[in-house]
């Protein structure tokens, strides 16, 4: 028989599961409650503190206490990454997807498929746990009520729990990247605020704990290594409370502002008038767009007028902000060169930089937003 025992790195495990039931408790009926993505974040510490609590009675060797809750966590294999998907979407994007539900469609069905194994006696999951952690101490006499694995899932399981959730990083890493693109953001630059800084460091650190399971996976092949996944789930749970603790604001639901937004402006109708023709005047004349380093300030220098009024202008009279209005700028010239003939030696990188982007992929990306369609095929089409 085992003989439970507990050390520093039990203690540590068992305090990640402490932790993350707080945390949990506090995102679901605490004042971040408000904040519509911290439901997802909640059941997703909850099933963290499912699974670390089990390493943690295996790794005592207190599950002999606990038979029947052997294996109970590994459901929850099919909810780490849709969860933190599914949070990550609505923190950004302030609105829950929709059908967000059928995305645990999977995890129901192997909770139904583990039932097989949930209703077998303690003698066998005593002896399906020294199978995994013990295989050298001697069995005890068992019986099997029908069979725990008809379709062979759960002696594959954790191949086919990276799987599934390789595809949920996939769709993660796609979601972050057209984010970012979209409000002119670098990921692995510095980020404008504490909430997008909040979002990089969760999604490395998770992405980093997906990745050494991976790795124990297909390369380690022992269960024993559950132990430094728990160590990494534990690491993480720590920085999400020191994060409650010392910026209480990420969590919190952001205030909604009914108010116009140019409600307290004072600039008049035939100011606004005045600020976009000389935009207009200034873009055509000296195509400031040219220019890869122009930002909103100098512009504003430049027409001494300040930087708000001119947000405000294009906002308001063409419903664009200040990167949306130099790529139109910036896609009108290069459309004129693309179907210029005398020009088909340019590149479209040569291009790109002519009109004012430093990247080909920038260029291209804008292009196509503006154009639906790519700088390469516009020009093949013009020159037909």
């Amino acid at each position: 028989m085992i003989a439970p025992h507990l050390d520093v790195f039990a203690v540590l495990i068992f305090l990640g599961v402490i932790q993350a039931l707080f945390l949990a408790l506090q995102c679901l009926f605490g004042q971040p409650r408000l904040e519509p993505s911290n439901r997802f974040l909640a059941f997703n510490l909850l099933a963290n503190a499912a699974t670390l609590l089990e390493i943690f009675l295996c790794y005592s060797g207190y599950i002999i206490y606990t038979l029947h809750y052997y294996d109970v966590s590994e459901p929850f294999n099919f909810v780490y990454a849709p969860l933190l998907w599914l949070y990550l979407r609505t923190y950004l994007n302030q609105s829950t997807p929709q059908k967000w539900y059928l995305h645990f469609i999977p995890f129901l069905f192997y909770i139904l498929y583990c039932t097989l194994f949930f209703i077998q006696s303690a003698a066998y999951k005593y002896n399906a746990f020294l199978y995994a952690y013990h295989p050298d101490l001697p069995h005890i006499h068992s019986t099997t009520i029908w069979t725990t694995d008809p379709l062979g899932i759960k002696a594959h399981i954790n191949t086919v729990s990276i799987l599934f959730n390789g595809v949920y990083y996939y769709l993660i890493i796609r979601f972050i990247i057209q984010y970012t693109k979209q409000h002119q953001l670098s990921f692995f630059k510095p980020l404008p605020n504490k909430r997008l800084r909040w979002v990089r460091t969760l999604f490395i650190l998770s992405a980093f704990s997906y990745i050494h399971w991976a790795y124990r996976t297909f390369f380690v092949l022992r269960d024993l290594q559950d132990y430094t996944s728990a160590a990494l789930s534990a690491v993480i749970i720590y920085y999400m409370s020191f994060m409650l603790m010392q910026h209480p604001e990420v969590f919190r639901r952001r205030k909604q502002n009914n108010a116009p937004k140019y409600a307290k402006s004072g600039l008049s109708e035939s100011e606004k008038e005045i600020i976009l023709t000389q935009l207009t005047q200034l873009m055509q004349n000296e195509k400031l767009y040219r220019d890869n380093l122009i930002s909103l300030p100098q512009l504003a220098k430049k027409l001494a007028v300040p930087s708000h009024s001119i947000s405000q202008v294009l906002n308001e009279q063409l419903h664009k902000n200040f990167f949306g209005f130099l790529a139109d700028y910036r896609v009108q010239e290069a459309k004129e060169l693309l179907s210029n003939p005398a020009l088909n030696h340019l590149t479209i990188e040569e291009i790109a930089t002519r009109v004012g982007y430093n990247s080909k992929s920038a260029f291209n990306n804008v292009f196509k937003k503006i154009t639906h369609t790519t700088p390469s095929v516009y020009r093949k089409n013009t020159s037909k």
